[in-house]
């Protein structure tokens, strides 16, 4: 009877030891399976498909970040790195409207050849032509401002408005349109009060051109014609000058190092104009010609903004500056 009595406890015992038993090899059985479940593939073929989809929606750093999880990375996967590295660089100098810094970036990125991925190249043709627009505006905004500054109120007028007809396809250039706003509103407030006096049109468009109070009173007070509140103008362009501080040698200096360009030693450079803005430069060049013992020179004018170190060039064929 104690035997019968004690079989059925010994059962349970067997049967919760095997359940035990079961329990444990199904987590190991588990645990196997979710470790591989997680496994990354960072093959080349992953790699790049996932960079290519990255660089679509503009997320370069992303992409570059993708490029070297490569397992093993293969040649196609270190171009194309390479390739986002210059990207990146001429992007930056772009946001930043540092157009000489951008000059110099994006010549490498345009010149770059060792990835002929499709979606990097569609991208870099993409970002040369914001290069390009964002250009064309700084030329039409600093043309306008510098005419603004001199009563060229017309050509002022015309450049505003080739600005506000560039598609604002890149941040910069909707930053310049909405600066040219008070252009705009210094040409309307001097077309407004011609029927007043032209001596307090012309005191309106100075002091909204930017050009130095000293500048305004000065014409407000002496003249009622343009060109007398020119000559104002330059008076006060000369003070701004003096109160620089700097000799003609170190504006060159300053605007050889800002411009990127390499000039040769023999280079002469005259500063042939003078502004609250800018100095105008024109760069001498003497052509290699041993045979000749007077040789002819050729030029190139520029434009230096002395405080953004920004650097134009003036287009021989249309005059403006670029």
């Amino acid at each position: 009877m104690d035997h019968a009595y004690r079989s059925p406890w010994s059962l349970i015992v067997i049967i919760l030891l095997g359940l035990v038993t079961l329990s444990g090899c199904t987590k190991n059985t588990g645990g196997v399976t979710a470790s591989s479940a997680t496994t990354v593939d960072h093959s080349t073929t992953t790699v790049l498909a996932k960079a290519d989809q990255q660089i679509t929606q503009q997320k370069i750093a992303a992409a570059r970040k993708t490029l070297a999880q490569a397992a093993a990375p293969t040649t196609a996967v270190k171009n194309l790195a390479t390739g986002l590295k210059y990207y990146q660089q001429a992007e930056s100098a772009l946001e930043k409207n540092q157009l000489n810094l951008a000059k110099g970036y994006f010549e490498t990125l345009s010149n770059y050849q060792g990835t002929t991925d499709a979606t990097f190249i569609t991208a870099r043709k993409q970002l040369v032509k914001q290069y390009q627009s964002v250009k064309l505006a700084n030329g039409y905004y600093n043309t306008a401002r510098d005419e603004l500054s001199v009563h060229d109120l017309t050509n002022a007028k015309t450049n505003i408005d080739k600005l506000d007809a560039i598609q604002a396809t890149h941040p910069v250039i909707k930053q310049l349109q909405q600066k040219a706003l008070a252009m705009k509103q210094a040409i309307m407030n001097y077309e407004a009060s011609q029927s007043t006096s032209s001596g307090s049109a012309s005191s309106t468009v100075v002091s909204q051109s930017s050009t130095s109070s000293q500048s305004s009173s000065s014409s407000a007070a002496t003249a009622s014609s343009d060109s007398t509140s020119s000559s104002a103008t330059s008076s006060a362009n000369s003070t701004s000058s003096s109160s620089q501080q700097l000799t003609t040698s170190e504006i060159i200096k300053q605007f050889q190092d800002a411009s990127g360009v390499t000039f040769a030693a023999d280079t002469e450079f005259n500063i042939t104009k003078q502004t609250a803005d800018y100095y105008q430069i024109t760069a001498i060049y003497a052509t290699d010609n041993s045979s000749s013992t007077d040789a002819k020179k050729v030029t190139d004018t520029y434009r230096f903004y002395l405080d953004s170190g920004n650097v134009t060039k003036e287009n021989e064929t249309t005059g403006s500056f670029e």
